[in-house]
């Protein structure tokens, strides 16, 4: 008598809810440290700018808002190098000749990271957001 050789319909069923248990553990975690890792971005935009608004202070007595036109502080546009988050920068509460205030806010596939969706950084150096352990 010949044996068959092979896998069963349950041997198959539960290999296949192993590997669904596995992918419902291993995808959010990979997502985590995609957007993690993907802070890096307005971080480094951040800085950026902070160094930019600095030299135009050094040159006009003054920061400025304007961050992509060339009257301005020249960076042709108002997203992160990457692309994950916009900038913007805004006065603080002693008048744009005194501080400024950028703001990186998620966007894109970005905007799932709620915990850090926006950070921000002040002419003071003063770091924050949404969570300040973004940083």
């Amino acid at each position: 008598m010949k044996k068959n050789s092979g896998f069963t319909l349950i041997e198959l069923m539960i290999v296949i809810a192993i590997v669904g248990i596995l992918a419902s553990i291993a995808i959010p975690s990979y997502r985590s440290f995609l957007e993690r890792g993907q802070r890096a971005d307005a971080k480094g935009a951040l800085m950026d700018i902070a160094a930019r608004e600095e030299r135009f202070m050094a040159q006009n007595s003054t920061y400025t808002t304007e961050i992509s036109a060339a009257n301005g502080l020249g960076l042709g546009r108002t997203t992160s190098q990457e692309g994950y988050y916009n900038m913007t920068v805004a006065a603080c509460a002693g008048g744009i000749a005194n501080c400024y205030l950028i703001t990186a806010t998620a966007t894109g596939t970005q905007a799932a990271d709620v915990t850090c969706a926006t950070l921000t950084y002040a002419s003071t150096g003063a770091k924050g957001g949404t969570n300040t352990d973004c940083w």
